[in-house]
């Protein structure tokens, strides 16, 4: 408002726009002219949007770690890759299969899919299996080629172009060409809980709103304390109507500047020529926020742990009722274990089983509050 006639006019504030989730990524796939490669997410960025929001939404964050912990059980064991290899390590680094496997429980939770490089000799056996941070790894259409790069944010980046695993017995390994050989040394073993995408989809992904605003309430209780838990304001320009576009302009710099979690109970400060011009501040009665985010906070909890059909109090995190006894939380677990824990479990151990190229090569013993299994998964 720059010219006088502005200035004696008075702004009248009023929903122009409806608010627009601008911070949550949506999980589109498109391939871009001159890529060979489909962009996982806005900008391709889907995996690393999940990777913050399972860092920053508490609920989401015990829910991913504690199931992990589930599926990696109390014990690992898999068959030695070559001689000279100690039990349990998978690669000449000395990687261990315990830690490999809750890695990829890890990226299976907060992603839904995980992804392992398998390393061929000479000959074609296997000889090392490595975790690969499925992140950043980005596909063609048909999964048949994969590309890696830890730098997808930036314009200018170095990829890693990788074919995807095939299961060669000796004699196809033999059939091969020179060429093929070479290209098939390092492979990928890209695993995914759909197959009409050409990415994976999260367990959690119709819970995300939930976990979004469960991350925008802790942000605004900390700016509460950070800005003395002063009330809200409601602010009027008692010089003059504007235009709508000038209404518009007004109120998208409010918005930014003073309202949102971010900003919670800012005061707003206001500048004028003269005590006609001046600009009014009334503060409204309203009824207690702390309130109003406790009920939030409960919903959106009860929504991420509807999402992976999950029981709170397996995760430490206690129900309405006045206790949970050892026998509430054994039907709870039976119930998670069967429908969620052991069908991952499952998917691990077949990814591993191809790998190798027969069965019962790992075998997961199953999470107990005693930190003794009964039964091997395999």
């Amino acid at each position: 408002m720059e010219n006088n006639e502005t200035k004696q006019v008075r702004v009248s504030f009023a929903a122009i726009e409806p608010y627009i989730e601008t911070n949550i990524v949506a999980p589109t796939e498109k391939k871009q002219n001159g890529r060979d490669y489909v962009d996982w997410g806005d900008l391709n960025l889907y995996p690393d949007y999940l990777l913050g929001l399972s860092k920053e939404a508490s609920t989401l964050r015990s829910v991913i770690t504690g199931t992990a912990d589930f599926i990696a059980g109390d014990a690992i064991q898999i068959e030695p890759l070559v001689e000279g290899y100690l039990p349990g390590q998978m690669n000449v680094r000395g990687d261990q299969i315990a830690a490999q496997v809750r890695d990829i429980a890890l990226d299976y939770e907060t992603y839904g899919g995980f992804a392992l490089q398998v390393i061929r000799s000479a000959s074609g056996d296997v000889v090392e299996i490595h975790y690969i941070d499925i992140r950043f790894l980005r596909s063609n259409k048909d999964n048949t080629v994969f590309y890696y790069s830890e730098k997808w944010k930036e314009g200018r980046r170095q990829v890693v172009e990788y074919p995807a695993f095939y299961p060669y017995t000796e004699q196809s390994w033999a059939a091969l060409e020179d060429e093929q050989k070479e290209r098939c040394y390092s492979s990928v073993l890209y695993v995914k809980n759909n197959h009409t995408q050409v990415y994976p989809i999260p367990i959690y992904c119709a819970a995300v709103k939930a976990c979004e605003t469960e991350r925008c309430i802790d942000n605004f209780h900390l700016n509460s304390i950070n800005n003395s838990f002063v009330s809200s304001m409601i602010i009027n320009f008692n010089n003059g109507l504007p235009a709508d576009e000038v209404k518009k302009e007004i109120e998208k710099e409010f918005n930014e500047k003073f309202s949102g979690h971010q900003n919670a109970g800012r005061i707003c400060f206001s500048w004028n020529e003269n005590r006609e011009a001046q600009t009014t501040i009334s503060s409204p009665k309203v009824e207690d926020f702390g309130a109003r985010y406790d009920a939030l906070s409960k919903h959106v909890r009860q929504e991420i742990f509807t999402a992976f059909r999950a029981n709170p109090n397996l995760f430490g995190i206690p129900t309405e009722n006045l206790g949970f006894s050892q026998e509430e939380y054994e039907s709870a677990f039976k119930l998670y274990n069967r429908t969620h824990v052991k069908p991952v479990q499952q998917t691990i151990c077949d990814a591993y089983d191809r790998i190798y190229g027969k069965a019962g090569v790992l075998t997961i013993t199953p999470f107990t509050l005693e930190g003794q299994g009964e039964k091997n998964v395999n």
